[in-house]
């Protein structure tokens, strides 16, 4: 699992106060603002937080008003309530109405970080047990799952940044599972690599993403990839590339619309055996991708030895892109050099219009986020209408609707 930075939503109708906080939490947390309770439950709707920080006295909607609906929107979320009223009253009622913590106007700044701080201990504490008896009954339950129905493929949308034309889904799995609910990956995927069972899983997912694309290009998508996650465990298992072509033999889909993403710990681990088998992959015409690449053990040796067409930019650095040099340098170091490499880069975790801008300025080829769309069921995928269609879709991807985007979009509508 990915260790990434904590999420913070900061609202405030004083603009001083909100840019105060945005710019003294920043650099140890993603951070988004909101001047009304209005803007913040709108954000809430598109894009998860760990930790909100509010201001209690707000026009049209008071931040104590704000709290149900959090509930309803974010229910996994720690408030942390702000309050130029220094009565005890005051926090009581913002303790009862759900606060975590309760700071009073004017604040110190160390005060500030001293309550997130708590804050988030709590909220990583609290998931941390809840993880531990989820991948405890992960271990014990994967087994059936498979043959009881309860994984689940979803597909979250890529996109071409110069033109916003949809070109592929990413496939990835969920576990709808009986007792806990929709299990995301990070949450059952560890029991299933330790256990062995992760070859059967990403067998599942693979036949499945394959099947699916194939019912798309007959609905008249025909434009459409389709991108699967090849664990480490299915290399050496021997049988990736007979389970590939066994999926593209049965769906009649053609190879170059299924993509396979590796790690740099898959080539790590036994290169010449993922070097042997890439090469017989890339040769049906299948296409290859290096996954969350910067993050592991990044060699250029691998880079000019694997056939390879694609790396992904982990979202790490594309959410710090904007607002810390370091990260922007690193991106574009990374762009320049794939594209010398003729390599396509997909950044990964857009999720501001600022992060689009800034992509699309060094000619990254493709990207994924929040921004265009989250993961969802093949069958409901209401964001993709949306994101070709609204008018308050991001302005770079309103000139992309082009006749592959639009058959997508009647395909999944």
């Amino acid at each position: 699992m990915k260790c990434e930075k904590a999420r913070l939503l900061i609202i405030d109708d004083e603009a001083a106060v909100r840019n105060v906080l945005v710019e003294f939490l920043t650099p140890s947390y993603y951070c988004a603002a909101a001047d009304s309770a209005a803007e913040a439950l709108a954000l809430l709707a598109s894009q998860p937080f760990d930790l909100i920080v509010s201001d209690i006295n707000m026009p049209q909607m008071s931040g104590l008003e704000m709290m149900s609906h959090i509930a309803e929107t974010s229910p996994d979320s720690l408030i942390i309530m702000i309050s130029g009223q220094r009565t005890i009253e005051f926090a009581i009622d913002a303790m009862r109405a759900g606060a975590f913590d309760y700071i009073t106007k004017p604040f110190d700044l160390a005060e500030v970080k001293a309550a997130v701080d708590r804050a988030l201990g709590h909220l990583t504490r609290t998931r941390n047990r809840s993880v531990t008896v989820r991948e405890t009954s992960a271990s014990r339950d994967l087994r059936h799952a498979l043959e009881r129905e309860e994984l689940l493929v979803y597909y979250q949308p890529k996109i071409t940044i110069g033109t916003g034309e949809v070109t592929g889904v990413e496939a990835l799995v969920r576990w709808q599972h009986p007792h806990f609910g929709m299990l995301s990956p990070s949450e059952f995927i560890p029991a299933a690599e330790e256990s062995g069972l992760i070859v059967e899983v990403g067998d599942f997912v693979l036949r499945s993403a394959c099947a699916q694309l194939k019912r798309w290009h007959e609905a008249g998508a025909t434009g459409l990839n389709v991108a699967v996650n090849v664990s480490p465990k299915q290399f050496k298992e021997g049988r990736l590339l007979e389970v590939v072509m066994e999926a593209l033999n049965e769906t009649k889909l053609d190879a170059q619309n299924l993509h396979l993403e590796l790690t740099e710990t898959s080539m790590i681990e036994d290169a010449d055996c993922v070097l042997r088998v890439l090469t017989k992959l890339r040769e049906t015409g299948v296409r290859v991708a290096i996954d969350d690449f910067g993050t592991g053990y990044s060699s250029l040796s691998y880079l000019k030895r694997l056939p390879i067409d694609f790396l992904k930019l982990d979202q790490s650095f594309v959410a710090g892109a904007t607002t810390n040099p370091d990260d922007a340098a690193l991106v574009m170091a990374i762009i320049t050099l794939a594209h010398n490499l003729r390599l396509r880069v997909i950044a990964e975790g857009i999720e501001t219009e600022e992060q689009l801008k800034f992509l699309k300025l060094l000619r990254c080829d493709e990207g994924q986020g929040y921004l265009f769309g989250r993961p969802a069921p093949a069958d409901f995928m209401p964001f993709l209408s949306q994101m070709l269609m609204d008018v308050d879709a991001p302005e770079a991807l309103k000139p992309g609707m082009t006749q592959a985007a639009r058959s997508a979009k009647a395909a999944w509508m």
